[in-house]
């Protein structure tokens, strides 16, 4: 496995407010090779997870291995392994060519001209190498984003939200270039809030409900548990409604 959760649990303490028990005893097994997706209603948990998978949040109990290993900020894992957050930021005064090549260095990798314009041309923003990331739009940023990601050439992708405010198209493109990332043997561990575009690019997902694994899966095998009655064709979005109030319902 190249992600593991066990009993992952994080809690929260609060002055003069209850304890919030963000995470409650996860378990999950990411594969090698995975377009894995974390699912759930806001305040689920995902991004917790996501953080403490990623070493930069120490859980209450249970423990996240990458490789193996808990990472720390710093540690040589790092080197095969991207991140793209929800809202990247960067030096707006940079041009585009500027941020992709001072990023790329800074995290030790090679970003030599020809190599930068080449991954700007297969993201097609090669003709705005020279605008400055100030003048971009959400969508222009997350290419930036995952130029760095390109040139990195990592094993193992985190990404948080990465098509939240994008455009159709910038959508499209974007999640073709994270299936060819993919087909090319990146794993990738994605939370998202479109289902839509989740059952396009995954093929495994955990469902969260106030911190808990209510259900994980093949994304089919989860398709399947919202067809109708009738045997009707549903989607994601159907599975995911139903298992979140079953098990609210549950634990009302």
């Amino acid at each position: 496995m190249i992600v593991e959760t066990e009993d992952l649990t994080v809690v929260f303490r609060r002055r003069f407010r209850r304890t919030l028990v963000a995470l409650d005893s996860v378990n999950l097994s990411i594969r090698e090779g995975d377009f894995f997706a974390l699912l759930g209603p806001n305040g689920a948990g995902k991004s917790t997870a996501l953080y403490c998978m990623l070493g930069l949040l120490r859980p209450s109990s249970g423990e996240a291995r990458v490789f193996g290993r808990r990472l720390r900020p710093g540690c040589d894992e790092f080197r095969d392994i991207a991140y793209l957050p929800e809202e990247p930021h960067y030096h707006d005064y940079l041009t585009v060519e500027e941020a992709v090549t001072y990023y790329a260095r800074l995290a030790g990798v090679d970003a030599a001209p020809p190599r930068v314009r080449d991954v700007l041309e297969r993201l097609d923003i090669a003709s705005a190498r020279s605008t400055p990331v100030a003048a971009c739009s959400k969508g222009m940023k997350q290419k930036v984003g995952i130029a760095h990601c390109l040139l990195h050439e990592p094993r193992l992708l985190f990404l948080d939200e990465p098509m939240r405010g994008l455009d159709p198209i910038a959508t499209k493109d974007f999640r073709d270039v994270l299936l060819d990332l993919n087909r090319r043997g990146v794993s990738v561990v994605m939370n998202s809030h479109l289902l839509s575009e989740v059952e396009l690019v995954a093929n495994r997902a955990a469902i969260l409900a106030d911190g808990r694994v209510v259900a994980v899966d093949d994304v089919s095998a989860l398709v399947d548990r919202g067809r109708d009655a009738s045997g009707g064709r549903r989607t994601l979005e159907d599975a995911f409604m139903a298992i979140v109030k079953k098990d609210a319902s549950a634990h009302a």
